[in-house]
Order: structure tokens, then sequence, then C-alpha cells
């Protein structure tokens, strides 16, 4: 009786409220999932699509179409991926079914950066990572934030050289996605270049690396600022 009249006690509404919070979490976090894969696949095909269009040499359709069909292919990959993770098992937790949930990781980027060359920007990468030093988590995060950078280059700079440096350095996974600019940066200064500044797929890297404990900056840089540069710091030991 005690329990009905007076409620749940300080420390189950603590206990539900931080259930609460991890449930935000989690949807936030596939919320980036979803906009990171699927945008990077609407991106590559629309650019594909025209390409092919003005083209009109049939080999170059040929080409394009196949990388829209892989393309595809790898977002309704991940599409199915999130929705398995959206589904409850019957006891209440997500389901999990091996492969189905498998994220890609950085072993991955070579066909990332091969689908951006096969759209039309020339991208130059140097990974050096030491076998065995990256976390599994980092290892995903840091896919998604690259995919991320290269989809940038080629939503707003489309045809422009990509440059991708990855490599660990004093205790510091460190990412940096560099573009030329289309067009002069606008009045501020630095990030404040066409309509990519405060964009969903910039806040949700920001928000990956605030999580993983470290930090991303992004802005026009480089030579003069002639550069779109994206930035990025994470500890290897997470928590530090």
């Amino acid at each position: 009786m005690a329990v009905r009249l007076l409620g749940p006690s300080p420390a189950e509404r603590l206990a539900e409220a931080e259930l609460r919070a991890e449930r935000l979490l989690e949807r936030n976090r596939l919320a980036r999932e979803l906009h990171d894969s699927i945008g990077h696949a609407l991106t590559v095909t629309v650019l594909q699509a025209g390409a092919a269009r003005e083209v009109g040499d049939p080999a170059f359709a040929a080409k394009a179409l196949e990388v829209i069909e892989e393309t595809g292919r790898q977002a309704m990959e991940d599409l199915e991926r999130t929705l398995v993770l959206l589904r409850e098992t019957p006891a209440g937790g997500a389901a999990r079914n091996g492969a189905a949930t498998e994220q890609p990781g950085i072993d991955q980027l070579p066909a990332l950066f091969d689908t951006a060359r096969a759209a039309g920007s020339p991208v130059e990468a140097s990974i050096e990572i030491p076998a065995g030093v990256l976390p599994g988590v980092l290892s995903r995060e840091s896919y998604r934030i690259v995919q991320e950078g290269v989809t940038n280059a080629l939503k707003y700079a489309p045809g422009q050289p990509v440059d991708v440096q990855i490599a660990v350095r004093e205790g510091q996974l460190e990412l940096r996605c560099a573009n030329r600019l289309v067009a002069a940066p606008s009045r501020g200064g630095p990030g404040r270049v066409g309509s990519r500044r405060g964009g969903k797929g910039l806040r949700g890297i920001r928000e990956r690396a605030a999580l993983l404990g470290g930090e991303a900056m992004v802005g026009a840089g480089g030579d003069g600022g002639a550069e779109w540069v994206l930035d990025v710091r994470l500890p290897l030991r997470l928590g530090s």
C-alpha cells in the first residue's frame, strides 16, 4: 500500500530517468547512422545519374549504373542493420543476429574512396594505423566520420580533389578530410562556407567526437583558407 500511496522512490525515479536517457541516446545514434549512410548513397546516386546524362557515353553510363547499384545495395544493408537494431525481442532487448548488425569500420574505407573516385572526385588517402591498436568502437565511428566528410566534399565541391589523412599520434587517432573550396568563404571566417555550416551531418560529427571524449573542428583552412577542412581528434583510450 505504501508503494501505491507514496509512488516510486527517488532511486526508482532516477533509474527510470537514466533508462529514458539511454533510450534517447540510442535513438539519436541510430538516426546519425541512417543520415550518414543514406545521405552518402543519395549524394553518389544523384552525381552519377547527372554525369551519365550529361556525358552521353554508353560506357560511362554503364559504369555509373554499376556504382549506383553497389551504393544502393550498401545503403539497403545499412538500413536493414538499423531496422534490426530497432526491432525488439520478446525479452525486450534489441535483436542482434551477427552479420545483420555488423557495422563497417576503417577497413572498409578503401571501398568508400573508390565510390567517391567513381563519382568524379579524386581521393588521395593515407591511413597509418598499427594493427590491433584501434578499438572496435573507434573504427566504426571513424568510418562514419570520414564517410560524412567525403559525402560533404562530393555534395558541395563535386569533382574537386579530396585529401584524407588518418594516423595514430601521441595516444590519439587523428582524422583529416580536406577539399578545395568551390566558392570563397563568406564573411565571418572559418566554418561559414555555403550551407555546410550547422548541417545535420557536421553536427553529427561533433556529437560523435564529443561522446568519444574527442573534438572536431570544421571550417575553411589550409593554404590561405582555400580549403574546407574537417579535423577530428579522438583519444585511443575511451574515457581518458
